[in-house]
């Protein structure tokens, strides 16, 4: 639904909403099988099926996930609490922190002079894929330098590459599943219950 807006002394725009979507990921057991899932009780508790009519325990529930063309089965990411160093990219440009569609920020104190040279002072960037928390989602994280201080930045989507696909029609972002980075298989399986 495009909506007119008269900016006065300097004209009309035109404004569509632009809304932002998950992307899905299939709900099965461990096995890959897919699953049902109800309501119940008066505090609207979730329950999953198999097709049987077993009951599924949350903490046996998987997703089905595609990572580099390869169908994996994945349980509940274990929150992040290393990563190793062929997994962290350093980079010149962390445009991505500020385009990205869905961030979260967090303040980062440390005593490793390698880190604070090459962030503090020579103002790079670390890129890597983390998890936060207990679930499906995983963030590119930029640890960065923030007004001389060091913040790391978790990062879901592109605003830029979206709206590269503009069009005149409501615009409709995905979120990715898993950030893109190189041996990405490799983190998913890693951070893997």
């Amino acid at each position: 639904m495009v909506k007119q807006i008269e900016l006065k002394g300097y004209g009309t725009i035109m404004i569509s909403p632009i809304k932002i979507k998950e992307a899905e990921a299939e709900t099965c057991d461990a096995q890959g099988n897919p699953v049902t899932s109800k309501l119940v009780g008066e505090r609207a508790k979730t329950m999953h099926y198999n097709k049987d009519g077993a009951e599924i325990p949350s903490n046996q529930l998987c997703k089905k996930f595609v990572v580099e063309d390869e169908e994996l089965i994945v349980s509940k990411f274990n929150p992040s609490k290393e990563v190793e160093f062929e997994d962290i990219e350093v980079i010149d440009d962390n445009s991505i922190i500020y385009s990205a569609l869905d961030r979260a920020f967090y303040a980062v104190t440390t005593d490793n002079a390698v880190i604070k040279e090459l962030v503090l002072e020579q103002h790079k960037s670390l890129k890597m894929g983390l998890v936060f928390g207990v679930g499906y989602k995983m963030w590119s994280g930029v640890l960065t330098n923030w007004n001389g201080k060091l913040l790391l930045v978790a990062c879901r989507g592109d605003l830029v590459k979206e709206l590269d696909k503009y069009s005149e029609e409501t615009i409709e972002f995905n979120i990715e599943l898993l950030p893109q980075q190189k041996n990405m298989k490799k983190l998913v399986k890693s951070l893997m219950v």
